[in-house]
């Protein structure tokens, strides 16, 4: 990198990480909150789906564990192509596709009433859901400054989590309003409707400035830092340069000439290795536990005598009670760590989950399980952002894409397929055991290998040696 361009990068730069938060800042998290919202009415309605076919079908353990996990697939080849693919041809330009392809294959999925069609449907649709799903923390984390970063990830995540609300109470409303062989075919239309909104999105969502700097549009950049900066009332300053900014882009630019060019090999070589693998086991640990709450809750609260209808109902308010959970670890893990922090939610989640397996009180289980709701599926944000604090900007579409796929091929697609089968052979007993040392593994290894990111650019998490 020539020392001019490193000059004008580190006062872009400099100039994004004083941002303080305001309208500009807020509306791009509103936008990206919106995809989240598509995608979560859009994977949250499987569960639905699957517990009414299971009563019109009576389809088996095998059968439930594909329905359940057709669409993950998607979503692991999903990210892990997209984290190519939004290196190259940029952010944006992959997040709208994304959205166009899960919103039509959502759309006409409810033409057929065949499990291969359904099963087809949900895959393909599920290949568009994971280009979309790690690229709103992605952009976030390159355009939010440092001290925001947590918080508005997690102001993002919030919004995902209780989206999925929304196809619990479609799926309960159509239910009991419409006879079965229609009411599955509800929310593959509701799901598919937003399509229009792309529109929108291709007209005001801005795309990563980090990104663009990386193709040298630096142009484009100082765009957008005045257009953020009109709206925080600051005064343009192309002189103002912060020093740690500068010395994270001098060491960046030292490293990446020693680099034969970015790769995903780059992640599986150190220091990203450790770091992959402690972020992707954190990640992998909360989507067990996020799956079975999307997945299989409704499937199980019936075993407990619940109403279909209501059991949907009570899927979605645990949603909610997650949501709940990612807007309190934001700003805590943005003050205190994300490492004491996200241990923390994790130690409770274990704890509630090993008082899972003593009970068979329903009143007992409903309170234990908002606990497992509130801190194992809030903890996902800290994830998310965590993957991305790990690598520079020209790895971090692979190394969150990856990120994204391999913890879905873990929680998404292996546990859930398997655990249709530990319902029926263990009970709910083996599967909150099986949660629990999930957890337990990946909190040892973020203390024995992982960083602390809180509180710094992601110029300097990426280029500082493992702490």
């Amino acid at each position: 990198m020539q020392a001019s361009n490193l000059q004008q990068e580190a006062n872009l730069i400099s100039r994004m990480e004083r941002m303080p938060l305001n309208k500009a800042l807020l509306t791009l998290v509103g936008l990206l909150s919106w995809c989240w919202v598509m995608e979560a009415f859009d994977l949250g309605m499987i569960g639905q789906v699957v517990a009414v076919l299971k009563k019109i079908w009576d389809l088996d353990a095998s059968t439930l564990g594909l329905l359940g996990s057709c669409s993950t697939a998607g979503v692991v080849i999903g990210t892990a192509s997209a984290g190519f693919l939004t290196d190259r041809f940029g952010r944006k330009r992959i997040l709208l596709w994304g959205v166009f392809i899960f919103t039509f294959f959502t759309l006409i999925g409810s033409l057929y009433e065949n499990l291969a069609w359904i099963v087809t449907m949900r895959f393909i649709g599920g290949l568009g859901a994971g280009a979309v799903f790690p690229l709103p923390y992605l952009m976030l984390s390159e355009i939010a400054p440092a001290k925001h970063r947590g918080i508005l990830v997690c102001i993002c995540n919030a919004i995902l989590t209780a989206s999925y609300l929304l196809p619990t109470l479609c799926g309960s409303w159509a239910i009991n309003n419409f006879s079965l062989d229609v009411a599955w075919r509800v929310p593959f239309i509701v799901g598919g409707l937003p399509i229009v909104t792309i529109y929108f999105l291709h007209r005001w969502l801005p795309e990563s400035p980090r990104w663009l700097m990386r193709r040298g549009r630096h142009d484009e950049v100082r765009q957008l830092v005045e257009r953020l900066e009109k709206s925080a009332g600051i005064e343009h300053d192309d002189t103002f340069i912060n020093p740690d900014v500068l010395r994270s882009l001098e060491q960046a630019a030292a490293a990446e000439r020693t680099r034969t060019g970015a790769s995903w090999k780059a992640l599986f070589r150190a220091p990203y290795l450790s770091r992959s693998l402690v972020s992707w086991s954190m990640y992998s640990s909360g989507l067990i536990t996020w799956y079975v709450v999307m997945v299989y809750v409704p499937t199980i609260l019936t075993t407990y005598g619940f109403q279909l209808s209501n059991s949907v109902i009570l899927t979605g308010c645990m949603m909610v009670i997650g949501g709940a959970g990612s807007v309190v670890i934001g700003p805590l893990a943005d003050k205190y760590g994300r490492k004491p922090i996200w241990s923390l939610y994790v130690i409770i989640t274990i704890i509630s989950l090993f008082l899972l397996t003593s009970t068979d009180s329903i009143p007992m289980l409903l309170f234990i399980g908002s606990f497992v709701a509130f801190f194992g599926t809030g903890i996902m944000p800290v994830c998310k952002v965590y993957i991305a604090e790990q690598y520079p900007t020209e790895l971090r579409g692979v190394g969150t894409g990856f990120g994204e796929a391999v913890s879905r091929v873990v929680g998404g697609v292996l546990a859930t397929y398997y655990l249709a089968f530990f319902l029926s052979v263990g009970g709910v007993k083996g599967v909150f055991t099986f949660m629990a040392v999930a957890f337990a593994i990946a909190i040892i290894a973020l203390w024995i290998w992982g960083q602390e990111t809180a509180r710094r650019s992601v110029e300097d998490t990426s280029a500082a040696p493992q702490k």
